[in-house]
């Protein structure tokens, strides 16, 4: 029987291991890793995230060049440019996320608020289009979307659409993002925080991530966690194959970029790595063992 498409949504803070999980699951004949696709209306107007690497594709073209974009927005961005939106807009920080973060049980239901806001009710009509239009052009039954957005993930999973909608919530350490952050913002010239003030920043956006995961049917999401991949890659691939119904194959021992055509990510994912598991961060709280422990006690949050 002829699997029905399916887009596999990864929901995530950034410096969790998404760009990992993808590369992991680009490796199946099933799959078409896409990056991320909140990031596709940027690249095409060169505008946004993507600035170091010139806002091209992987394949080093521009997205109005590439052999692989350029037919998927052909007949959505340049038919009707003005309603066509790849990305909710939102902010984690707002004040009326507050009581989303520390109550989701109670106040997850404003979340949709921001969904119906008239700046955002384009968004899943694009990425349903550009979702068709991508499977219809590869064959492929899966998509891998690294988007990370909870509320994009939620947009699209409760929209009209003729294909399977799956989410991933991948979790890491909220100490270990933390410390990840503050190097990557020192890498981009970007206004430093403290560990301690990016550490409630991360916790704060999980909760958010708490409240979106409440709408989504159990058959639907899949939790898991960024050190399980790095350390039993093959188990926990194994997982989301029988999860969401792929075809066996063997996990990569090597994160790397081979004839990908992907949106977003980390520069770095074009270095041929090998999987492993770096505690390497821990050495940024060895004098701050009570923040050290905080972080720890927020994990179970």
């Amino acid at each position: 029987m002829e699997k029905k498409p399916t887009v596999i949504y990864i929901v995530s803070d950034r410096r969790s291991g998404s760009t990992l999980l993808e590369n992991i699951l680009s490796k199946s004949n099933e799959v078409t890793s896409v990056g991320e696709m909140a990031m596709l209306h940027g690249h095409i107007l060169k505008s946004g995230p993507g600035e170091r690497w010139n806002w091209n594709c992987s394949c080093g073209e521009p997205v109005k060049e590439c052999i692989f974009w350029s037919g998927i927005i052909k007949d959505t961005y340049q038919k009707d440019p003005l309603v066509f939106n790849t990305n909710i807009e939102w902010s984690f920080k707002a004040k009326k996320f507050l009581a989303v973060a520390l109550l989701p049980f109670i106040f997850k239901e404003k979340l949709l608020g921001i969904l119906n806001a008239k700046k955002n009710k384009d968004v899943p009509r694009t990425l349903n289009l550009l979702y068709t239009k991508i499977f219809a052009q590869t064959g492929k039954p899966f998509i891998v979307d690294s988007s990370k957005d909870p509320l994009q993930a939620l947009s699209i999973y409760k929209s009209q659409r003729d294909f399977n909608v799956k989410i991933i919530w991948l979790k890491r350490d909220l100490r270990a993002i933390a410390v990840s952050k503050s190097r990557w913002k020192e890498l981009n010239v970007k206004k430093k925080k403290t560990i301690k003030k990016i550490l409630l920043d991360v916790f704060y956006y999980r909760r958010i991530c708490r409240a979106v995961s409440m709408f989504i049917k159990g058959d639907d999401i899949l939790r898991m966690q960024y050190e399980t991949i790095a350390q039993q890659t093959q188990q926990q691939l194994d997982t989301v194959i029988e999860k969401f119904g792929m075809n066996s194959y063997t996990a990569p021992e090597y994160m790397f970029v081979e004839d990908d055509h992907t949106i977003g990510g980390t520069p770095n994912r074009f270095e041929k790595r090998p999987i492993t598991y770096d505690e390497s961060w821990k050495k940024a709280y060895q004098n701050k063992k009570l923040l050290y422990f905080v972080g720890g006690l927020l994990n179970k949050f």
